[in-house]
């Protein structure tokens, strides 16, 4: 059987010229298929971007549109609370304020309209008579 081998491997074995002519073919052979197939991979790449592209931008709005009405409904019962806030802090304030100038004996402006509605009654009257 080894001597099978040998002389299988002989009769395939070619002449140096021959050699290095299948060689160079084969090292064209590689470059046009290197050639061939980028082509269609580069296609296949940009393509398979593209639709990754796509479906990240369609997670991306999905996950942006979930946020935005997780922030509303939290911010909804805090946004009621700081203005329930802002509106007894601005009664405080009032009257405070009303107070001290009751204190201090200036009128409040419910007591100057009254005075005011009284003394147009009054001129009034006065006109008449």
């Amino acid at each position: 059987m080894a001597t099978k081998r040998i002389k299988t491997q002989k009769a395939a074995v070619k002449n140096p010229a021959d050699q290095a002519h299948a060689m160079w073919l084969a090292g064209l052979g590689a470059v046009s298929l290197a050639q061939k197939r980028s082509g269609e991979l580069f296609n296949a790449l940009t393509s398979e971007g593209a639709d990754f592209q796509s479906r990240t931008q369609k997670v991306a709005q999905t996950l942006r549109a979930d946020a935005r009405k997780q922030v509303k409904g939290v911010l909804a019962p805090l946004k009621a609370n700081a203005k329930k806030a802002v509106q007894k802090f601005g009664a405080a304030v009032q009257q405070g304020v009303a107070t001290a100038l009751a204190t201090l004996g200036i009128p409040s402006k419910a007591a100057i309209e009254e005075l005011t509605t009284r003394v147009t009654a009054l001129s009034r009257q006065l006109k008449t008579r």
